[in-house]
């Protein structure tokens, strides 16, 4: 992994499980319906002050969405935060990579 960037590609494990489940909502929210499937496939992250995650995540049989989470450091509270969205037709169908926040928040 280069400085500042993100490291390959590696299989959505235990924990990128627990927090898609944790910012589900956020997403659902975001993109203004419900997903009947939310589930991680891959993944990259990104070291900054806290932690961000480039996560690729299966919506139904034929579509994935592309999701940028920040989790702060403990010190900062911990606290994990949709940061980004892709929908299918922006470029979720296609492999997970480092894109822009483009969605405010108040952290």
């Amino acid at each position: 992994m280069k400085c500042g960037g993100t490291g390959n590609a590696k299989p959505a494990d235990e924990d990128i499980r627990k927090l898609c489940s944790e910012i589900r909502e956020a997403c659902e929210i975001h993109a203004g319906n419900t997903f009947d499937l939310f589930e991680p496939v891959e993944y990259k992250s990104q070291v900054v002050a806290g932690a961000n995650y480039f996560i690729k995540v299966k919506v139904d049989n034929d579509n994935h969405v592309h999701i940028r989470v920040y989790h702060k450091l403990p010190c900062y509270g911990g606290t994990k935060h949709l940061h980004g969205f892709k929908h299918p037709h922006e470029g979720g169908n296609g492999p997970i990579d480092y894109f822009e926040q483009n969605i405010q928040s108040d952290d």
